[in-house]
């Protein structure tokens, strides 16, 4: 006879989401996509598995998906399961009873299924989880039960789930190192999260995002100037968003200046330092910029150079329209 479970975490604010759609920044095809197919799962039951590159946002989406759903105010509870030794993720997961193993807690430990009871549970890296553990985790995704390490009762647990992965599950699979039935189980909604070398489009509202953002932790004032912002957008960010958020608060932190230019971006930009002539005007960033400068002109021409009106209707804070202004030569 099982028994069921009242989450440790309910109402613990440590484990609530802060994170939502509206922190996934990005005007791009393929990540609109991926937004929309992430909100109705938000609105779904099912399982979700979000595909993507280190860097990309992957644990971003889960939080997202978790705030938009019915289990909002209940905990959610990343798992990284790359990070926690194999001979230990059996506990992690499902707990243990008293007396389990040498050097167990007495009255024993719930695990991260029984601590994400009612809300949503992230198994991020889910492509490194040992093979040996993957039937168990098969069988309480099915029964939605869980059994502690060294116990015999099950207990009911009641959750959402959504697995991350930057690896080619079917490639896994084909090489006998990952159950096929567990994939099929995980894989109900697919949400792949493009890299950002292929939405460069997205590059300059992250770089405002981040900028702001950045500045205000930061108390800096620096701005970048146009030769620098062209390198940026035009660099293919290997390390995807992670990358990108990272150089913006290294930029503000070490760079003691009001504007920074191409001379002061690390080594790894060098070959995009040569220059403006380097840039043709079939480049997507420079189309997209182009783009966005028109845009705004219209803007000010209907609102009547009304900066107020015109961040309505771009839909830009006051702040970030005034540095795209200010970038473009319009303000």
């Amino acid at each position: 006879m099982s028994r069921r479970v009242t989450s440790k975490l309910e109402g613990d604010p440590r484990w609530l989401t802060r994170c939502s759609f509206a922190d996934i920044i990005g005007v791009s095809p393929g990540l609109t996509q991926a937004k929309e197919l992430a909100l109705r799962a938000a609105h779904g039951r099912s399982s979700v598995l979000v595909l993507g590159e280190s860097g990309t946002g992957k644990e971003l989406f889960a939080h997202a998906i978790h705030a938009a759903s019915i289990r909002m105010d209940y905990p959610f509870v990343p798992v990284d399961c790359s990070a926690i030794p194999r001979e230990l993720l059996e506990a992690e997961l499902f707990g243990y009873a008293p007396g389990a193993f040498t050097g167990a807690a007495k009255d024993g430990k719930p695990g991260k299924f029984e601590l994400a009871h009612r809300g949503t549970i992230l198994l991020d890296e889910i492509g490194e989880m040992p093979l040996e553990l993957q039937s168990k985790l098969l069988r309480v995704l099915q029964e939605r039960q869980i059994t502690r390490v060294g116990g015999t009762a099950p207990i009911t647990v009641d959750f959402a789930v959504i697995a991350a992965t930057n690896r080619d599950l079917e490639h896994l699979v084909a090489q006998g190192r990952f159950r096929r039935d567990l994939m099929y189980r995980l894989d109900i909604v697919r949400i792949e999260i493009p890299p950002l070398r292929e939405r460069p489009e997205d590059v300059p509202p992250l770089l405002d995002y981040y900028w702001d953002r950045k500045q205000r932790e930061l108390g800096s004032t620096a701005t970048l100037s146009a030769d620098a912002l062209r390198m940026l957008e035009a660099y293919p960010w290997p390390g995807n968003v992670r990358e990108l958020a990272n150089l913006v608060e290294r930029l503000l932190v070490t760079v003691v200046k009001p504007v920074i230019e191409p001379a002061d971006l690390p080594p790894v930009f060098a070959q995009a330092r040569a220059g403006p002539l380097c840039f043709t005007p079939f480049q997507l960033t420079l189309v997209s910029a182009n783009a966005e400068r028109r845009t705004l002109e219209r803007a000010l021409q209907q609102a009547k150079g009304n900066r107020n009106k015109v961040a309505q209707l771009v839909g830009l804070s006051r702040a970030t329209l005034y540095r795209k202004l200010k970038r473009y030569g319009l303000g």
